[in-house]
């Protein structure tokens, strides 16, 4: 009876108006952005666009290549990058007794065949992508690309699950830089998109914009985690790389928060129309959820979590 009630309950999103429903997520680094926005995605059976991991292959092509300042936009423009969502996901585990369990779907990151998905998330990037995302020819770029992979996403994405896929972990759909899209069952829905001015410059006639924040020090115990992790997974027994403290990544990130706020172009800012989310004291459920009730009663669908 649960799994045919999350079906009849996930079947309603099968509306017409469901087409071109995009939702914005921003936020400063670190704030949860990425991961929320994949599991909203998968709630909602929409695409998902990692807008950051543009600016990050930049970054990391310019390191490459130690490029000027002025060729980097022809680096992102010349290279072949690929966004996947991958068909496996993590499942997090969930205290609501018959919701099942919140799933984030993994993202691959091809740089000219190349997987850079770890390589764009290291330290070093980290530090230096601030400077690349404030050249405001790199941002011309970028965004030309933000907004053709959206449209492609939309076309691919579900906007309901279909019930040969109901009670699987497979992602609908899949979004490729180049303008290929994976295969997928699917019919046309809505996009979600995460990163700094999704809803002030790339969507800003978006239906649902969320501006997505925490502390410095919450944000710096997550990028910690998410550094040490990665650390555990390469570990190798070999010489291992040396992460920065919780504090040094707390004073990374309140650089990086100045350089975003202050950037001449596009700066990190909260949309007028926003929805403002402090997750620093919130579950990763929690959270993932607010959005998804706020975007159902933007379609005219009923709340379901209010109870989280």
């Amino acid at each position: 009876m649960i799994g045919q009630r999350l079906w009849q309950t996930r079947s309603r999103l099968c509306r017409p108006f469901v087409r071109n429903f995009t939702i914005a997520i921003d936020g400063p680094a670190a704030s949860g952005k990425s991961s929320t926005a994949r599991a909203v995605a998968h709630e909602l059976g929409f695409g998902y666009i990692d807008s950051g991991s543009i600016y990050r292959c930049a970054t990391l092509l310019a390191l490459r290549q130690q490029a000027k300042d002025d060729t980097v936009a022809d680096l992102i423009t010349n290279a072949h990058l690929e966004i996947n969502i991958l068909p496996n996901t993590r499942q997090v585990p969930q205290r609501v007794t018959g919701m099942g369990r919140l799933c984030v779907p993994d993202v691959q990151v091809l740089m000219n065949g190349e997987d850079v998905s770890r390589e764009i998330r290291s330290p070093e990037v980290n530090r230096q992508v601030a400077k690349i995302a404030s050249d405001g020819q790199v941002r011309k770029v970028v965004l030309d690309i933000q907004r053709s992979l959206a449209a492609a996403a939309k076309a691919k994405s579900t906007g309901c699950q279909t019930k040969d896929t109901a009670n699987t972990n497979s992602i609908p759909g899949g979004v490729v830089m180049d303008g290929r899209e994976a295969e997928a069952n699917s019919v046309p829905g809505g996009v979600v998109m995460d990163g700094r001015d999704i809803g002030t410059t790339v969507f800003p006639q978006a239906e649902l914009k969320i501006y997505l924040d925490a502390s410095a020090m919450a944000r710096a115990i997550r990028r910690w985690d998410e550094l040490n992790s990665q650390l555990k997974e390469t570990e190798t027994g070999a010489d291992q790389p040396v992460y920065p403290s919780v504090e040094d990544i707390a004073r990374e990130l309140e650089e990086r928060d100045y350089a975003d706020i202050n950037r001449t172009h596009s700066p990190l800012r909260i949309a007028k129309d926003a929805v403002v989310i402090d997750n620093t004291s919130m579950t990763f459920e929690q959270q993932v959820y607010s959005i998804t009730d706020l975007a159902r009663e933007r379609l005219g669908l009923e709340r379901k979590y209010d109870d989280i």
